[in-house]
C-alpha cells in the first residue's frame, strides 16, 4: 500500500507488467495476488537457487508455477503467491525486500526480536534453536521471501498488528484498503481473514504454529503458539475460542 500512495504500483497491475513468463500473468493482478485467488500453484520446487540471488529465486519460482483454470478467483492460500508479490515489490521499488522490510518495520518499531534469518552468522547458529531442532535450508528459506523467511516474537508480532491497525504504519484509507473483507468466500486479503469484529492469521511451519486473533482496532489479541503442529487444527479452534470468551464473537 505504500508503493501503491507513491505511484510506484497499482492493486490492478497484471503481474506479466513484472515477469511476463508467469502463467496467465496477463489477467492476474496484484490484488488477486493479495487475496491467494490468482489460480497459481506450485507445480515444482522453490526457492533452491543460492540464497543471495533474489532474482534467481524468483525466476526458479516461476518455472515451478502451474496456472489452473478452475481457481482463478476462487480463494487457494499459496505461499507463492506471496513470493511473487515480494519480487514485484522489489522491481516497482528498486530495493531489495528485505530494506522495504526494515525500513517500514523493525527500524521505526525498534523491534528487538524480529529479523531475516540468514541476516548473520549469530543467527545461522542459531537456525536449531530458533525453529524447533527442524533441518533448515537455507536456500529453500530464502526461496519463501515475504512467505516465512522472518523469525520474530510473538510480542513483535503484536506491536506490528497493532501499528498496522492503529493508523502508525497506514494510512486509515489504506488500512480499509488492504484489510477489507477479500472477493472470496474466506474474506481473505492482504494476510488477514475478516470476521465479524475481528481479523485472523495463522502461520505453520518448522514445526512452529502460530494463530492471531486481532480487534479491527488493535486494541484486544490473542495469539496462540505452539510447537506441536500436528494439532493445528484444533489449536486453530482454541485461538477463536480463547478470543470469543474474552471478547465475544
Amino acid at each position: 500500500m505504500r508503493a501503491v500512495s507513491e505511484n510506484k504500483l497499482s492493486l490492478d497491475d497484471k503481474v506479466n507488467k513484472f515477469y511476463p513468463n508467469v502463467p496467465n500473468g496477463q489477467n492476474i493482478s496484484v490484488l488477486n495476488l493479495l487475496e491467494m485467488t490468482s489460480g497459481l500453484d506450485p507445480a515444482g520446487p522453490m526457492g533452491d537457487a543460492p540464497y543471495n540471488n533474489d532474482d534467481a529465486n524468483a525466476q526458479k519460482t516461476i518455472q515451478g508455477t502451474h496456472y489452473n483454470e478452475q481457481n482463478f478467483g476462487k480463494w487457494d492460500y499459496q505461499d507463492l503467491e506471496y513470493i511473487l508479490l515480494s519480487h514485484i515489490l522489489e522491481k516497482a521499488s528498486g530495493q531489495s525486500y528485505e530494506t522495504l522490510f526494515n525500513d517500514m518495520y523493525v527500524y521505526p518499531l525498534k523491534l528487538k526480536h524480529t529479523d531475516f534469518v540468514w541476516a548473520d552468522q549469530q543467527k545461522l547458529k542459531e537456525i536449531d534453536f530458533l525453529f524447533n531442532g527442524q533441518n533448515i535450508d537455507l536456500n529453500a528459506m530464502h526461496g519463501l521471501l515475504g512467505a516465512g523467511s522472518v523469525a520474530m516474537s510473538n510480542d513483535d508480532l503484536y506491536k506490528v498488528s497493532l501499528d498496522l491497525l492503529n493508523g502508525k504504519l497506514l494510512s486509515s484509507q489504506n488500512k480499509d484498503i488492504i484489510y477489507a473483507p477479500g472477493n472470496n468466500t474466506s474474506h481473505y486479503r492482504g494476510g488477514l481473514y475478516t470476521k465479524n469484529n475481528h481479523y485472523e492469521s495463522n502461520g505453520n511451519g518448522y514445526g512452529y504454529c502460530n494463530f492471531l486473533r486481532i480487534s479491527k482496532d488493535g486494541q484486544n489479541a490473542v495469539i496462540l503458539q505452539s510447537t506441536d503442529s500436528s494439532r493445528y487444527g484444533d489449536l486453530s479452534n482454541n485461538a477463536d475460542k480463547i478470543y470469543a470468551d474474552l471478547f465475544g464473537k
